[in-house]
């Protein structure tokens, strides 16, 4: 039985792993810190048995004192408690257990801004929908920033302690500085879209806008990139689908938005198959410059109504132009008649015959093939 005034950190579980006098003082110095910060003992032995220690003082530098159980920010906000939990869930939070004092001021502050959103007359369920994509693009954009900063601050022969601290300190000076960041460019993405929406008289009489649009629909991707797969390092094949998705980014110039990437490509939407063309050729071009680096691209394309939510685009046009994409050859844009059709350009399309396109019941619609040659020109 352990003396009355025994150190709770001279527990010999709280050093596996350590080789010797220097780890083992540096790993006190961290416990220690931990500790003094509200780490239980058996937080700092879980942290140390998933070797998550060095990493641990993070949580203390972005978490504020937990003071107030859900129901009292419900009280405090005026927020429904029950909604109040389905909106924190979707953002990405913990489901609470009974009386958990698990929030903070800014949680509080969160709340605050909900009950604005609902007053001002906010439909609930799509005030949800939203909140989970915001929770789900932060969780990705989180998860960048932490690889990112991670590798960047661990050096060689760093103790726990040293790497801990180091991480402490990044935080507390970067933070800040990615908050305003973060704003400024929500208010570009929220500006370049606003300038994309259509407000016609049907949609001022029925009070509302349409989400069902006509638009072009180009999905490509890498020829060959999952076989790739099997052959190479999972790091090369990592490093590859980043380089293709930043091609996509630089080539989705206005009025073409790229919807998302998609492992080795990306999704593309524009009203004006001209531009959407235009996009998928500079996208090869790009892809054939960087040599035997990537393997050549393919696009297929169509034209359509297509249904926008939440940031997505759904619908028969958007299944048809991926499917399309998955019998296209390399170097080649295969589009339906539609999009041929909504392209006022001079351009080589060739009638290839007629395939059935997996998952589209029917007969399979009339299909044209532009050949692209090396350099990715049209």
């Amino acid at each position: 039985m352990p003396a009355k005034n025994a150190d709770p950190l001279d527990d010999p579980l709280l050093y596996i792993g350590v080789a010797n006098a220097t780890e083992r003082l540096a790993r006190r110095k961290l416990l220690r810190y931990c500790h003094r910060h509200g780490a239980s003992i058996e937080q700092l032995r879980e942290a140390v048995r998933e070797d998550k220690l060095a990493t641990l003082p993070l949580e203390f530098a972005l978490t504020s004192p937990r003071r107030y159980t859900l129901t009292a920010i419900s009280r405090e906000s005026g927020v429904p408690a029950p909604y109040l939990r389905a909106m924190l869930l979707a953002l990405g939070h913990p489901n609470p257990k009974p009386r958990e004092r698990r929030y903070s001021d800014e949680d509080l502050r969160a709340a605050r801004a909900f009950a604005v959103f609902l007053a001002a007359g906010l439909p609930r369920e799509e005030l949800l929908e939203v909140a989970r994509v915001v929770g789900q693009s932060m969780a990705q954009a989180a998860a960048a920033i932490r690889l990112f900063i991670g590798s960047a601050l661990i050096q060689p022969g760093d103790s726990e302690h040293e790497l801990g601290m180091r991480y402490v300190a990044a935080v507390e000076q970067l933070a800040p500085q990615l908050m305003p960041v973060l704003e400024h460019q929500l208010r570009i993405h929220l500006r370049e879209q606003a300038t994309r929406d259509v407000i016609g008289r049907t949609e001022r009489e029925a009070g509302s806008l349409s989400n069902t649009r006509e638009v072009g629909v180009c999905f490509a991707d890498l020829s060959g990139f999952t076989r790739l797969g099997e052959r190479v390092p999972v790091e090369q094949v990592g490093a590859l689908g980043a380089r293709m998705a930043e091609l996509c980014m630089e080539v989705a110039q206005p009025p073409v938005e790229l919807v998302k990437t998609i492992g080795d490509g990306g999704m593309f939407v524009c009203a004006d198959v001209d531009a959407l063309l235009d996009a998928a050729c500079a996208l090869a071009q790009s892809v054939e410059q960087e040599g035997e680096q990537l393997p050549a691209m393919r696009a297929g394309v169509a034209f359509g109504p297509a249904v926008v939510r939440l940031g997505d685009w759904f619908g028969a046009t958007v299944n048809r132009a991926s499917h399309i994409v998955d019998i296209a050859k390399p170097r080649t844009i295969v589009a339906d008649g539609a999009a041929r059709e909504h392209s006022t350009r001079v351009l080589a399309w060739k009638r290839t015959r007629r395939r059935s396109l997996r998952g589209i019941v029917g007969r399979s619609p009339p299909l044209y093939r532009l050949d692209l040659p090396a350099g990715g020109g049209s």
